[in-house]
């Protein structure tokens, strides 16, 4: 969440005044399902590359979690979508 939060300071919908964040997350068979939406910032075009900081995220979050990662460059923000096992309570 960090590299993501940093992404939409530096680049993203926190970039300027009119930008929005929203997450949304729910457990459903044990699974996390995560989506970080950004609206309201600066025009968005979809790499032609993966930058570092894409990478981190998508394989970082992913291994860090055991689950899968997308972003998908929409052109009015990013969406982040994690999908995770969710740990039993102890």
């Amino acid at each position: 969440m960090h590299e993501l939060t940093t992404n939409a300071l530096k680049y993203g919908s926190f970039s300027n005044d009119g930008g929005t964040v929203d997450v949304r997350w729910e457990v459903l068979d044990d699974r996390l399902n995560l989506r970080w939406a950004e609206r309201g910032g600066p025009a968005v075009e979809a790499p032609s590359r993966r930058g570092f900081g894409s990478r981190m995220i998508e394989r970082g979050l992913a291994a860090e979690l055991g689950g899968t990662v997308h972003i998908d460059f929409q052109p009015d923000g990013i969406v982040c979508t994690v999908d995770a096992p969710f740990p039993e309570a102890a």
